[in-house]
């Protein structure tokens, strides 16, 4: 048995092996169903061109419904969208200007520079060598311009690793930031404490590191710690490449 249903007509009938054109034109009279009507087999639409081909079978649910047209309803609403806001249409402005107040300050938002204290870094390395870099020793200072109170993120960069390969096979510089003035160490990792932890190491195999730190009107110095390195085996035509590290700092906005 299947269920067919127009409006408020309603049957159940011996469809079962007929198609869904067939039920139509059976009930189109007794019903009144419009050559327009949509139908839905088991709630989902039947293509006109696929009633033909659908085949019903027993407990299916056939329902035609007649297309309702959209055109009154959004006549309807721009007629009601035009009562409400009345005079807007009939007069306004569609374009304004205004002019926002900024300045630029003659400055950068941070300035770095080398500290003099570099220069008191050094050690001697012999071939095959293993041995340690003292410190600490400040290597660059860090000046946030006045007025700049945002985030800053300190890069330190070996510039010449492909040299320094020549000579080491392990080269670790620890990295730490510290308050210019009162030499406190700064936190850098954003734990949310300045303790022991707040350190880099800057090797041959990493030879790039950042340091996170909130700028205020601190003045920050980018301190070594310490350090370590291992040579390679001094070759008899003399050593290549070189034994100083060449440091590349970069501040930039977070």
């Amino acid at each position: 048995m299947v269920e067919i249903r127009y409006g408020d007509h309603f049957e159940v009938s011996e469809l079962a092996g007929q198609t869904v054109s067939e039920a139509r034109d059976q009930f189109k009279a007794e019903f009144g169903i419009p050559n327009k009507a949509q139908a839905k087999l088991n709630g989902s639409k039947v293509k006109t061109n696929a009633e033909l081909d659908t085949v019903l079978n027993d407990d299916d649910k056939l329902t035609f419904a007649k297309n309702r047209s959209k055109g009154p309803y959004l006549i309807g609403a721009l007629l009601l969208a035009l009562a409400i806001t009345g005079g807007v249409f009939a007069a306004g402005f569609i374009n304004a200007t205004t002019t926002l107040t900024a300045t630029t300050v003659n400055s950068n938002f941070a300035d770095v520079s080398v500290d003099s204290d570099y220069s008191n870094v050094s050690w001697n390395a012999f071939g095959f060598f293993k041995g340690s870099i003292a410190g600490p020793h400040s290597i660059f200072d860090i000046t946030p311009a006045a007025g700049y109170t945002g985030d800053l993120v300190t890069t330190v960069t070996l510039g010449n690793a492909d040299q320094l390969v020549k000579r080491y096979r392990v080269l670790a510089l620890q990295l730490t930031m510290v308050n210019s003035s009162t030499n406190a160490t700064l936190d850098i990792n954003e734990s949310g404490a300045a303790d022991a932890n707040d350190w880099v190491m800057l090797t041959l195999d990493n030879g790039s590191v950042s340091m996170f730190t909130y700028a205020g009107s601190t003045n920050m110095t980018v301190q070594l710690k310490g350090g370590f390195f291992i040579t390679q085996v001094y070759p008899h035509g003399g050593w290549s490449g070189s034994a100083s590290p060449q440091l590349f700092c970069e501040v930039a906005q977070r």
